[in-house]
């Protein structure tokens, strides 16, 4: 029998459903890099320091008058020009300790972290209105301000004047849960969530009240920051631990290939989804949604597990730190993310980061690009004669270059040595790298790394191979 070239799966999803030893066909770690739409795998950008507010706050990221706006854990609120240069502009702070919400309205930024609702105009921050209740959600529809109101079924509505009536207010009553989550939509649906249930308000352009209730769906926002619009529908976490997909009254499992991932976190605490509510993650001609664990062990038995779905694509890649020190994946150092002046930023820890194509380290960081196979298996013992990429090259600089890593892991063993290959200096074009040969087993499995600051662009992976006998 004549000897094969066998590719491996490179094109299929991130299975993380089963133990990698039991997978068959799928990806089992796709990490700071996704599928691109050739099947090929893509590294993610890094972050380059754009703006510090010194300390190690964290700093959620909204938008006002052409000037990103930047809000700290401790509740200082900074103005940022084109140029990171921060000017704060905290006047009344933003106090709660919660995650913070933002609304624009026509003048002004209203926002909330279960606290007092601040806004900022031209000048300081400045309390929104005695009256206003104390608020974990906040949000604008029709010159009408809503509020949730902390610990309760309640959400508040202002038409504007910010005097805060305090007879108007409805009750999302569907079921008796605690208003979790608020979320206007682009076609003007005021969605209001709880633990049990989705509930949707809209518009009322007649009578005494300016909304009614339309439906309400058995499913609800199962932790408070967790929700974002993006494709047309919502997407949340539900009481199943399960990601979904709401459109009109019906909710789809998005997570059937990570539920097992979902389900083993030991921490939600401090979960979010995306920008929260409307902005999913524009980066490199991609639209993903980033879904954060900050306090959740992950599968190296580090802090912070990330995880980012490509909902066109319908697959999910994970984004993960470094641990320099320790030589381990840590938490991914964003805690929020917001477009502007066609570029997007990341809100880190005292700092402000910006998504860089050009770089691909976390900050001062390394980041480390991994993709892992399943396990390859012919039915018989085989023999891996040669193992090959096909990879951009030419990355290199006239003092520096580039490397790519592969190790496998041959009959459930664990991983072998690291076999390194030269991404090549400026004009090798040469996209083919040979790794030699793998031993002889029934099954394999391969992993794929780079750890350089260089973009990677894999097309395609194979081995050759030839059954034992032959």
């Amino acid at each position: 029998m004549a000897e094969d070239w066998i590719p491996l799966p490179l094109d299929q999803p991130y299975f993380a459903n089963l133990d990698e030893d039991a997978v068959v066909g799928f990806m089992t770690a796709v990490e700071n890099g996704f599928i691109n739409e050739l099947g090929g795998h893509t590294r993610f950008p890094g972050l380059s320091e754009f703006a510090s507010f010194g300390g190690n706050s964290r700093v959620y990221l909204h938008d006002l008058s052409g000037d990103l706006i930047a809000v700290t854990g401790k509740g200082q609120v900074g103005r940022v020009d084109s140029a990171g240069v921060v000017e704060d502009v905290t006047g009344v702070p933003v106090s709660g300790g919660r995650r913070v919400i933002f609304a624009k309205r026509r003048d002004d930024l209203v926002m909330c972290a279960g606290g007092p609702i601040v806004r900022l105009r031209a000048g300081k921050s400045e309390l929104l209105s005695k009256k206003a209740p104390l608020a974990t959600h906040v949000g604008w529809i029709d010159g009408y301000t809503i509020a949730v109101e902390i610990n309760s079924g309640r959400f508040y509505y202002d038409d504007g004047s910010d005097t805060w009536d305090p007879l108007d207010t409805f009750a999302a009553d569907g079921n008796p849960d605690n208003i979790n989550g608020l979320i206007i939509t682009p076609f003007g649906e005021l969605m209001l969530g709880g633990e049990k249930s989705i509930e949707q308000f809209e518009r009322l352009y007649s009578g005494e009240v300016p909304f009614f209730r339309r439906w309400s769906v058995g499913d609800g926002f199962k932790f408070s920051y967790m929700n974002i619009f993006a494709d047309n529908a919502i997407w949340t976490i539900n009481n199943l631990l399960e990601f979904v997909r709401f459109s009109g009254q019906t909710s789809i499992s998005a997570s059937g290939s990570i539920g097992r991932l979902l389900e083993a976190i030991d921490d939600w605490g401090d979960a979010w989804i995306g920008g929260f509510p409307d902005s999913p993650f524009h980066v490199v001609g991609q639209k993903f949604i980033l879904i954060q664990m900050p306090k959740a062990t992950n599968p190296y038995g580090t802090k912070g597990l990330t995880i980012v779905y490509d909902y066109r694509g319908q697959k999910f890649f994970t984004l993960y730190g470094w641990d320099d020190a320790n030589g381990m994946p840590k938490r991914w150092p964003g805690w929020s993310h917001w477009p502007l002046w066609n570029k997007v930023f990341v809100g880190g820890e005292g700092k402000i980061y910006q998504i860089d194509k050009e770089n691909y380290r976390n900050g001062s960081e390394t980041q480390r690009w991994l993709i892992r196979t399943s396990q390859i298996a012919q039915g018989n013992a085989i023999q891996v004669k040669d193992f090959r990429l096909r990879i951009k090259r030419g990355l290199g600089s006239s003092n520096a270059v580039s490397t790519i890593h592969v190790r496998c892991s041959r009959d459930g063993k664990p991983f072998g040595p690291q076999i390194s290959r030269s991404l090549g200096y400026a004009g090798d074009r040469h996209q083919h790298l040979s790794f030699g040969h793998f031993g002889t087993g029934d099954t394999f499995m391969f992993e794929i790394s780079s750890t350089d600051n260089c973009p990677i662009d894999l097309m395609r992976a194979e081995v050759k191979v030839d059954p034992v006998g032959h």
